[in-house]
């Protein structure tokens, strides 16, 4: 940052200014209300141009989904995809939701493949958990072995740069509704 050549008067106007200024309520709660959509539209995009109806159902795993959680929350599950941190308060006793878990494929130079939850993945090493809950880890080399993961978020993953901020809010706006 350059440096001021400021006046003994132009610092103490600063100065005055700054202490005119509230505190910091950092760590207040947020009155922000993110509730600004529209509802009719939000249905409509839910059920139409957004593809949501694909691997979601209102009568299925968003039944009641307004009554279980806040509009912070559900509006960080769309951009989410349910993976994310929820940052915002859920309604007592409301569980989080059941995702999905990533699945990881890895396929041996001798073509046995080992399918499971991905636990851990770098460029060094791949980890997941099969089904009888063994723990099997894979040392990577290159492209060796073959490795697939199946992502079931990576839809709303892929979408976020594509998504305009009104079908996030239009979305949310309808989802609240669903009590």
């Amino acid at each position: 940052m350059p440096k001021f050549t400021l006046s003994a008067a132009e610092i103490a106007d600063i100065a005055a200014w700054l202490h005119s200024q509230p505190l910091s309520d950092r760590g207040a709660p947020s009155t922000l209300d993110i509730l600004v959509g529209n509802a009719k539209e939000g249905e409509a995009y839910f059920n139409g141009a957004g593809h949501c109806t694909q691997c979601h159902s209102v009568s299925g795993d968003l039944a009641a989904i307004g009554a279980k959680s806040d509009a912070k929350t559900i509006q960080n599950l769309i951009v989410s995809g349910g993976g994310g941190r929820s940052f915002g308060r859920r309604s007592a006793g409301a569980a989080p939701p059941k995702l999905p878990a990533t699945t990881v494929t890895v396929t041996l130079p001798s073509g046995q493949a080992i399918t499971g939850d991905l636990d851990h993945i770098s460029a060094f090493v791949v980890a997941l958990r099969q089904p009888d809950g063994t723990y099997r880890s894979f040392a990577r080399h290159d492209s060796i072995p073959k490795v697939i993961l199946t992502n079931p978020r990576q839809w709303h993953i892929d979408m976020l740069p594509k998504w305009r901020d009104s079908d996030i809010h239009n979305m949310t706006a309808y989802l609240v509704t669903l009590k």
